[in-house]
């Protein structure tokens, strides 16, 4: 789930290399909803890595929302 990687992503030091795709479409979602900065690969590219670069302000007011910081 989304919110759980961005929870992951809020607890690490970052720049952080994500290479699951469950995680790289995860972080698609993040990253469209404005949480996160981050590097993708282009959809549909196997076996590629992302790499997330901050997570922004909107992302820590999300999880300051949802109970995670």
């Amino acid at each position: 789930m989304a919110y759980e990687l961005l929870r992951k992503i809020a607890g690490a030091s970052l720049p952080m290399t994500l290479s699951s795709e469950a995680d790289i479409e995860n972080l698609r979602i993040l990253r469209d909803a404005g949480y996160v900065k981050a590097d993708l690969p282009p959809e549909g590219v196997p076996s590629a890595s992302a790499v997330v670069i901050a997570l922004t302000p909107l992302g820590r007011t999300a999880m300051r929302y949802f109970g995670g910081g």
